[in-house]
């Protein structure tokens, strides 16, 4: 047969395709259900170099030693064959790198005795070079020891097939085409081994050729072949353009799926940067949201707000969303990342506007109002309101320009900023007019109050962006009162009556004026 001449280099290129796939597989070695198929890959192109080795080979001697050598990864694979099926099954590998580890104890022994077979004869009763079609190889005739520990090694491959079968029953349908041709393409190498005998095929390097079929279908399944794929290509295309994050975890908590967009956010969410987030625990983001987290824990969907680090111009929403609702306890959670940044931005913006003096930085009137109708009194202490007129306002106009009249009001507003900005509401509700409300134990204080920033502003110079100084006086009225009944209105009305008399009487002065009382009340 004269393809059979080329056979040793077939091995070859069996094996340079393997470890190119393997070197490929290990970048996704932290991906739930892909962490141990660059170490299957890895083994299996050794098998294919060691026999390719075996067959170039020219003495009995040195056919041997590729013999032995092929026995470590070709033990190892079927080991490794169970834990790429069971972790592709469940997306977990909690306690499997133990288990692993336990079952390799065996397969350690049995290469120790290959190697060492020559001193004691316990695994082979003979071995001898036979040639078929033109490939020379070693042949073996084990013994009763060597097939135990061979058949205890097949175990774990027909083991894998069973997973696999019994997957197909309970399999999704974007599941099921992908674990039908992994479990066909896994029958070929675990039935050919265990019918070698009746197949009465004894060329070397055949074994190795049936580990090709399962190890390119896993690589092309998991990594390359769209339509074979988690999800299909439209919903790829979708999943990953979309603006928000999206993040998939199993039930032992894992992300097992998450999108660019998702990728991009959890850096900020965690303060943690990683390469690649699947495989990665949920808890590193939930554990900075307590109530994400009980929720989750939980099981339990719903929405929420978020601030990473406590910035308040960062917003996110997350949404958790229960990927099967009759066994949620049992399954993972869909989480939607939303970058909501922006739009609080916005609407912060719209408050501002809605709600500030844009040229002062004030509360406008009607905000002002507002709130102080809204505002709630303390048990013993009444409300004092203040109405402030910079006097002769119009002359400063007239005299500097209104660009000065506006450096003037900015000025003004600056000072009732810092006198009363942790203790009460300010705003402009007029041209030249401000009003401050404030709590107050009684009318005396309040006057004492507003007649301290009255000496205050008397004092005080605005210097102008031409270099000219001017002085500001301001004329003050109060309104007091210690009942919850009373409205804005009514302070108002009582303020201004009081501002009118300190306008007309002089300027620069504070009138404190009656105590206000409901209309309705007076009209009782």
């Amino acid at each position: 047969m004269p393809w059979m001449q080329g056979y040793p280099y077939y091995l070859l290129m069996g094996s340079v395709l393997s470890l190119y796939m393997s070197v490929s597989a290990y970048t996704h070695r932290h991906t739930p259900g892909r962490r141990f198929l660059w170490i299957l890959m890895l083994l299996a192109g050794l098998i294919f170099a060691a026999t390719a080795g075996e067959i170039l080979s020219s003495s009995f001697e040195a056919k041997l030693w590729w013999k032995n050598v092929q026995q470590a990864p070709l033990f190892l694979s079927t080991i490794f064959t169970y834990a790429v099926v069971k972790e592709h099954l469940s997306h977990s590998s909690e306690g499997l790198v133990k288990r692993l580890a336990l079952f390799c104890v065996p397969v350690i022994f049995d290469i120790v005795l290959i190697f060492t077979d020559s001193h004691h004869h316990l695994m082979r009763r003979s071995t001898a070079i036979d040639t078929v079609a033109g490939v020379s190889g070693i042949m073996v005739e084990p013994t009763a020891l060597s097939m135990i520990l061979i058949a205890y090694d097949q175990f774990f491959g027909l083991y894998a097939v069973f997973l696999l079968a019994a997957s197909l029953r309970w399999t999704a349908k974007p599941y099921f085409r992908r674990n039908l041709v992994l479990l066909i393409s896994l029958l070929i190498p675990v039935a050919s081994i265990a019918l070698l005998p009746l197949l009465r095929i004894t060329i070397t390097g055949f074994t190795a050729f049936m580990y090709l079929p399962p190890v390119i279908a896993a690589y092309f399944i998991l990594f390359r072949v769209p339509q074979l794929a988690l999800y299909p290509p439209p919903g790829n295309k979708i999943f990953e353009n979309m603006k928000d994050g999206i993040l998939l975890t199993d039930r032992y908590d894992q992300i097992i799926v998450v999108n660019e967009t998702a990728e991009g956010m959890l850096p900020v969410l965690t303060g943690v940067q990683k390469n690649t987030w699947t495989g990665r625990s949920i808890y590193l983001m939930l554990e900075h949201y307590a109530e994400i987290s009980s929720h989750y824990l939980q099981r339990i969907e719903g929405e929420f707000e978020i601030h990473p680090g406590g910035r308040q111009e960062a917003c996110y929403g997350v949404s958790l969303i229960a990927t099967e609702r009759s066994k949620a306890e049992e399954s993972g959670m869909l989480i939607v990342l939303s970058d909501l940044s922006e739009k609080k931005r916005y609407e912060r913006e719209l408050l501002y506007q809605a709600t500030v003096d844009d040229l002062t930085g004030l509360y406008n009137r009607r905000h002002f109002m507002r709130l102080v109708q809204n505002y709630t009194l303390q048990e013993d202490i009444g409300t004092a309101l203040l109405l402030f007129d910079i006097d002769d306002f119009k002359l400063i106009n007239d005299t500097y320009g209104h660009l000065a009249g506006d450096q003037a009001l900015v000025d003004f507003s600056r000072k009732i900023l810092r006198v009363y900005h942790n203790n009460g509401i300010s705003g402009r509700v007029g041209g030249e007019e401000f009003a401050v409300c404030f709590p107050a134990f009684s009318e005396q204080e309040a006057l004492e109050e507003a007649e301290r920033f009255r000496t205050t502003m008397s004092e005080h110079a605005v210097q102008l962006d031409n270099g000219r100084c001017i002085r500001l006086t301001v004329s003050i009225g109060i309104a007091y009162t210690e009942r919850s009944d009373v409205t804005f209105e009514d302070l108002y009305r009582e303020a201004d009556e009081a501002l009118y008399v300190s306008k007309s009487t002089g300027k620069n002065k504070v009138t404190l004026g009656r105590r206000p009382f409901p209309k309705n009340a007076v009209g009782g």
